[in-house]
């Protein structure tokens, strides 16, 4: 297939010691074999067959030229055999982009599950804000991302979504932390972490805020959705998460997540996304394949369970 059809007469040529027999091994005439010869001769610039009673025999140039057609042969053996490997999932490489509130939940089951079904296969996950993920795809730096909300580009195809409805974070203490339900209203009073304006989840506070003439008492922005919900912790303010960036810390008491009554913000969701102009490795459809299918049982658990997740207080914790 990459091996030309001059190199593969040449070689054949060699292994007969005759055109004759090498065109009928190869099932062409035997002027086509020899128009080959010629052509390869020309190119070269060099001799490479002493006619000798015998047959056809290399001369120096032409043992030259078959050791280098036999290591191209072998180089596209191996090649072959890798490219099975690839298609049989034994070996190969995915490069994923990803909002940051996923690094905490769903990314680290997903890379769990597909990397024990796919040993011989590896991962890169980069977090960025949705803008920076959907450019990402859509340049072909990575094979597939997931961003906050609907894609933002008309030319990336949306494959699947998951439910991620936004909450008011918060420590244990707090006074929001005995609500079932708050808006942003609710939260008006105190001070506010808020993510930076690359993120998804600010683009949606701000529209909810801006429709509501609502004014938010912020006192610190951050790029990393970590870093704000610590501060939520350190200095007694609000945040903005989905829960499941914050599930491990609400479930041990470290926080607790207030479901937003808005439905603006309560319909949130991460939506898959790759590009309408790429063709994906076999590896990365696995990878998607396996995104999809915890995506949509994320989805309905999340239809399924209850609105609000306060987290466990602990003995002998007070409200202010």
């Amino acid at each position: 297939m990459i091996e030309t059809a001059s190199l593969r007469y040449f070689r054949e040529v060699v292994r007969q010691g005759s055109l004759r027999r090498a065109a009928e091994r190869l099932f062409v005439a035997q002027s086509a074999v020899s128009r080959q010869m010629t052509a390869l001769e020309e190119e070269l610039g060099v001799q490479l067959f002493e006619r000798r009673a015998r047959g056809m025999v290399p001369t120096a140039a032409g043992r030259l030229l078959l050791e280098f057609a036999d290591e191209t042969r072998g180089r596209l053996d191996g090649l072959r055999a890798q490219f099975h490997e690839y298609e049989g999932l034994h070996r190969g490489h995915v490069d994923i982009a990803c909002v940051e509130g996923l690094l905490t939940g769903l990314m680290p089951l997903f890379a769990g599950q597909f990397l024990a079904a796919h040993p011989g296969l590896g991962l890169t996950v980069s977090a960025y804000g949705s803008r920076r993920v959907a450019d990402s795809v859509a340049e072909h730096e990575v094979d597939f991302g997931i961003v906050f909300g609907g894609s933002p580009r008309r030319d990336l195809i949306e494959l699947a979504y998951m439910n991620q409805p936004l909450c008011a974070i918060v420590r244990p203490s707090h006074p929001l932390a005995r609500r079932r339900k708050c808006s942003l209203a609710d939260v008006a009073p105190w001070p506010v972490v808020l993510p930076s304006r690359s993120f998804g989840i600010r683009q949606l506070i701000d529209r909810v805020r801006a429709t509501q003439r609502l004014d938010l008492r912020a006192v610190v922005e951050t790029n990393v959705l970590a870093f704000a919900w610590r501060l939520a912790v350190a200095i007694d303010c609000v945040t903005f998460l989905p829960l499941d960036s914050v599930r491990a810390e609400v479930a041990d008491g470290r926080l607790a997540a207030i479901p937003l009554a808005e439905p603006m913000l309560g319909a949130t969701r991460v939506t898959l996304v790759v590009s309408a102009a790429r063709s994906l490795s076999p590896a990365a459809v696995a990878a998607i394949d396996t995104l999809k299918e915890m995506m949509a049982a994320g989805a309905k658990a999340a239809t399924r369970a209850p609105p609000a997740a306060h987290g466990r207080r602990r003995a002998g914790s007070h409200h202010s």
